[in-house]
């Protein structure tokens, strides 16, 4: 499934970035970040995962950025949702 991260109230941007490269492969076996998307000043942010489970991911974020991000996770109804990442051809690259 298809997983919005939306990252807000981020209170130290170079720290919270910076963060979030570094547990990008530490996140859970089943789940992989297909795009991110920091707002120009990196107060907000907005995040595409591939993931098993809304809730483990929500977890992880929340646990990874405690004291720097409030973390909003939610399910994409892919059925209406336009420009999705085509993870076939991605798969097929890998």
């Amino acid at each position: 499934m298809l997983v919005i991260a939306q990252h807000t109230n981020i209170t130290d941007p170079a720290a919270f970035w910076a963060k979030a490269q570094s547990v990008i492969g530490a996140a859970p076996a089943d789940t992989k970040v297909l795009s991110v998307f920091p707002s120009q000043d990196g107060k907000t942010g907005t995040c595409v995962w591939e993931a098993g489970s809304v809730d483990e991911l929500q977890k992880f974020l929340d646990k990874e950025s405690a004291g720097l991000a409030t973390n909003y996770c939610y399910e994409v109804n892919e059925a209406t949702a336009i420009g999705l990442p085509d993870r076939k051809k991605k798969a097929a690259l890998n």
